[in-house]
């Protein structure tokens, strides 16, 4: 599967999910739906993994507890608590320094020689993430220095996690996240149980089909895919999905829902296009 159709569909499927999560968040509590999407993601990729050949897994457990505490459970809650306090425009723009952050640890902290054209994507995509979503945010307060840094912990978050998902031995994709997902099963367990009542949900049938909707494909399947991304193509490249799904969102906005598609959206996804494509050149030089 080519690479880039690859990160289309992780962007899409991420894109997709703030449809199903309007739905239940006003009757479903943060933690909760967060704890429902681990286990059955869980479970999809658990009954996925019994077709499959058994293969040796020598990864540590403790990379699949960090994975599971910087992917799923820290900006899960910090972005819960945090876009109480920011609009969504500069939610979205703040978890997109995503690549960014990832940019700097490595060079910083792996001490990679990045290329210029890597360098220099990274920021052209994150220039056209501030265009595309200049609209919302001229209309919008920018939140309080609190939240704003609730959002910027979880992106810093997805970033450790990115790069911590590239340390995954050379398993199945499918074994690695299945135990990631469990893992933050785990976690949120009594998280949800502390924090809120999640035996006590008053939802209806096409809520349920949602949670269940979000958990399959929003959480199983599209981690899957993205391990399997980062295993072909590397953390940095992976993290490009940040600036593709709110493309996916303002096209979805305006073919579904008929919502207005202004000249910074066209410019936006232009720039972020061009920076996708720049990406193809090789992400790292070597030492």
């Amino acid at each position: 599967m080519s690479k880039y159709i690859l990160l289309l569909l992780i962007s899409f499927i991420w894109g997709s999910q703030f449809f199903f999560v309007t739905l239940v968040t006003h009757d479903v509590g943060a933690v909760t739906l967060s704890l429902l999407k681990a286990i059955i993601g869980a479970i999809c990729l658990s009954f996925i993994s019994l077709f499959l050949t058994r293969e040796k897994n020598s990864t540590d457990f403790k990379l699949y507890v960090g994975i599971a505490f910087f992917e799923v459970v820290l900006p899960f809650i910090l972005i819960a608590q945090g876009q109480k306090y920011v609009s969504s425009s500069i939610a979205s723009m703040l978890i997109a320094i995503v690549p960014i952050i990832t940019l700097i640890l490595f060079v910083i902290f792996f001490k990679k020689k990045v290329s210029q054209f890597q360098f220099f994507s990274i920021f052209l995509g994150f220039l056209g993430m501030v265009i595309l979503s200049w609209p919302t945010q001229a209309t919008s307060g920018s939140g309080t220095v609190f939240g704003n840094v609730l959002l910027l912990l979880a992106a810093i978050s997805f970033a450790m996690s990115l790069i911590l998902m590239e340390k995954l031995d050379g398993g199945s994709p499918v074994i690695h996240m299945r135990n990631v997902l469990w893992i933050a099963s785990i976690i949120l367990l009594p998280l949800g149980f502390i924090f809120e009542r999640p035996l006590h949900l008053d939802i209806d049938g096409l809520q349920i089909a949602s949670i269940v909707i979000l958990g399959i494909f929003h959480a199983g399947i599209v981690y899957m895919l993205y391990n399997l991304l980062i295993k072909k193509e590397g953390a940095l490249f992976a993290s490009f999905s940040n600036y593709i799904v709110p493309v996916v969102g303002v096209l979805m906005g305006y073919f579904i829902l008929n919502e207005s598609l202004v000249l910074q959206h066209i410019v936006g996804i232009f720039i972020i296009l061009c920076a996708l494509l720049l990406s193809n050149k090789k992400a790292f030089k070597s030492d």
